[in-house]
């Protein structure tokens, strides 16, 4: 075993160890982010709206591909953390082991049904007819890597759930880096458009897997993807699905509102399309910050709650709010003062720029809200907690934003379509909070029995052994 690695989850101070963990998966999301931006950032170059509009509405799929495997990641991650807390090492390689297989055959469904079906996902999605054939060309080659993209991101959250954040950092900078230099090459030199990004995107993610494989196969993890481990027990799937349903959901859910999105958006026209698509990017690095270091707490949360050290845990979730909460506030400044300026970076456009700035700062305004709300949706991932996990994750996209979005677009037009996410996102925020506080007394109320059992066994235990 690496006492290193679990001497930060057991023994850290909380800031220390947050840090720890959160500072390499937090780098790994800024590389995410430029992975995310690179693709647009290129296109863009091309000077067609019309590219950079299919690369927008086919990004929800990709994020799609994502969801389905982050089910068997993240749910494998929790329990893995809190197996660990309880010393359970050999259950915690049965279950990242199962979490992996399970997840190869996911993929190998998904590619099958992914380029049969490709045109009718095009049309549901509402691609227009001047971006059908390149959004289908980026399309068939995302659907066509599948197993790799999937099981590339469910082997970095396993990585995490052991603390080995700075292995998960290094394998998104590997796929990411080779990315952003295949881009251009792709895109730009070989002339091939949206068709390269998808290429260069399917490389990077291939080399940032073979990286994750060459790990565990050199036998320097806590867990194992050994074949010998893969177990599919009813109690190990029972774990996975409880927290990695909601996970996955939350995440679905938002890549369908984000397609539900680009369809109101076409209905003005393209131009808004291509503008929401770069400001879903521009935004995703003050969103992928703030997922890196709630992501990058969720090992500490779930070990701590494993092992029952309950002080510790409040401890944790604390700072972490506060660092949270500077990083959201931070960006509301940066991204209101310099609106005009980071979209000009990725289009020069007046008509897709001027669109971009009202939509821009229209989602700032829940941004304050959105650190908190992620750590609190990982601290119910880590805790095991799937029902509370499941409400928040139906809620913000699926109760909360697709029928405010078109409510409000229908009664007051694109003023409406521009702010009806910062509005779900604050409603969220606040069922969050309350969900939050009731699950927090339930822990307490359980530590304080633990405190009064172990207070009257403890007598009984010493006049035991003086008798004896």
């Amino acid at each position: 075993m690496d006492d290193k690695r679990l001497g930060i989850l057991r023994d850290e101070k909380p800031l220390k160890a947050i840090l720890s963990l959160a500072i390499p998966t937090m780098m790994g999301m800024i590389v995410q982010i430029f992975y995310n931006l690179t693709d647009t950032f290129f296109v863009g170059k091309l000077n067609d709206p019309y590219q950079v509009a299919a690369v927008s509405v086919a990004f929800p799929i990709f994020m799609m591909l994502m969801s389905i495997s982050g089910m068997f990641g993240f749910g494998a991650s929790s329990y893995v953390s809190r197996l660990l807390g309880q010393k359970d090492y050999e259950m915690a390689k049965n279950t990242s082991s199962t979490a992996f297989y399970t997840c190869i055959f996911a993929g190998i469904a998904v590619t099958i049904l992914g380029l049969f079906f490709i045109s009718p996902i095009l049309r549901l999605i509402g691609v227009t007819q001047e971006t059908f054939s390149h959004a289908n060309q980026y399309l068939t080659i995302i659907f066509m890597g599948s197993i790799i993209i999937m099981s590339k991101f469910s082997l970095g959250l396993l990585l995490r759930s052991e603390g080995a954040a700075k292995i998960a950092m290094f394998g998104m900078f590997i796929g990411t880096g080779i990315n952003i230099v295949l881009d251009p090459i792709f895109i730009l030199l070989l002339g091939y458009g949206v068709k390269g990004a998808a290429i260069a995107t399917l490389i990077g993610q291939l080399s940032g897997l073979i990286f994750y494989l060459n790990f565990y196969l050199k036998q320097k993890s806590l867990i194992s993807i050994n074949w010998k481990y893969f177990s599919p027990k009813k109690e190990i799937y029972l774990e996975i699905f409880r927290v990695g349903i909601p996970a996955s959901l939350n995440n679905l859910i938002m890549s369908i509102a984000q397609t539900i999105s680009n369809y109101v958006a076409a209905g003005y026209n393209d131009m808004v399309v291509a503008a929401f698509g770069i400001n879903f990017r521009i935004f995703s690095m003050a969103i992928m910050l703030l997922i890196g270091l709630s992501e990058g707490t969720q090992p500490l949360i779930g070990y701590s709650y494993g092992a029952k050290k309950i002080t510790r845990l409040n401890e944790i979730i604390k700072t972490a709010s506060l660092m949270a909460t500077g990083i959201s506030v931070f960006f509301l400044f940066i991204f209101y003062f310099f609106s005009g300026q980071m979209i000009r970076i990725f289009i020069n456009n007046e008509e897709v720029i001027n669109y971009g700035i009202q939509i821009m700062r229209a989602m700032i305004i829940s941004l304050p809200f959105a650190g908190i709300q992620f750590l609190i949706r990982v601290s119910f991932q880590a805790l095991g907690k799937g029902k509370p996990a499941l409400i928040l994750a139906l809620s913000r996209q699926g109760l909360f934003y697709i029928p405010t979005l078109f409510t409000l677009n229908y009664l007051f037009g694109f003023s409406g379509f521009i702010y009806a996410q910062p509005i779900a996102n604050i409603l969220t925020f606040v069922l969050a909070v309350i969900l939050f506080q009731r699950i927090k007394l339930q822990i307490d109320n359980e530590y304080q029995e633990q405190e009064i059992d172990s207070k009257i066994i403890s007598p009984k235990l010493k006049e035991s052994c003086s008798e004896i």
